[in-house]
């Protein structure tokens, strides 16, 4: 009888205390619930957000933040880090790190996955304060493969898996719309609109610079066909056009 005993001590010290308390209490007792009143069928909300990088998975993890009862692990970490954490809140999400892909086809059917996606031009062409000073572009054709591969690879290995795809391309034109589906796909309540947080990093003008920059359109060019048809047929499932010379 413990956890009741704590959750009366709880309540009791809920009137004690001033109202920008009282929602740190409230978690406490959901938390307490959680471990006593449903402890064989209650669970976290565990959340993963994978895909590749310059694909919007920070953009992802920002909007994640916009939700209530949310707790946000701000370093890149693996999906194992989940089951690592004792939060009060009752949704819990990672992003993933940079090796997370190779990992990715074993990802426990209990956590939801959120896979972000972009067009692959604007990802080969993107640069990336971490990597500048060792190659223009920060992600190579050999690593957008690799988390494709892997993508396919849990497809595959878990074909009734449901995964909320979130594209790059839609959470800067339609941000609420892409909370909205992220919400209902997990059962989350907004605490705020996406578009209303003053920390939103959206920037419209991320879109489509291969088209604008010479220097990327020669880069593209250089791409061998066969990684341009890998390119296709990703383009051709998450609606994404692709310029007739590099349809092959």
């Amino acid at each position: 009888m413990d956890l009741v005993r704590k959750s009366e001590a709880l309540l009791r010290e809920a009137a004690r205390r001033p109202i920008r308390e009282i929602r740190r209490l409230a978690l406490d007792l959901k938390r307490l619930w959680r471990l006593w009143v449903k402890s064989d069928t209650a669970r976290y909300n565990k959340i993963f957000i994978a895909g590749c990088a310059r694909s919007g998975t920070t953009l992802t993890q920002r909007l994640m933040g916009c939700f209530e009862d949310t707790f946000v692990h701000q370093a890149e970490a693996r999906y194992v880090h989940l089951d690592m954490m004792d939060r009060p809140e009752a949704n819990l999400v990672v992003k993933r790190s940079e090796r997370s892909h190779a990992h990715l086809a074993r990802l426990p059917r209990a956590i939801g996955l959120i896979y972000c996606v972009r067009h692959p031009f604007d990802v080969l062409t993107s640069s990336h304060p971490e990597s500048r000073g060792q190659r223009r572009f920060h992600v190579t054709p050999e690593r957008w493969l690799a988390e494709y591969d892997a993508l396919l690879r849990l497809r595959k290995a878990q074909p009734s898996r449901a995964i909320v795809y979130a594209r790059y391309e839609d959470m800067i034109a339609r941000p609420d719309a892409v909370q909205e589906r992220i919400a209902q796909a997990f059962d989350l309540k907004s605490r705020i609109r996406f578009s209303d947080d003053p920390s939103n990093p959206i920037r419209a003008t991320s879109l489509k610079k291969w088209e604008r920059n010479e220097e990327f359109r020669t880069y593209l060019h250089t791409l061998p066909p066969i990684f341009l048809a890998r390119l296709k047929g990703f383009c051709d499932e998450f609606g994404y056009d692709m310029p007739d010379w590099a349809r092959g």
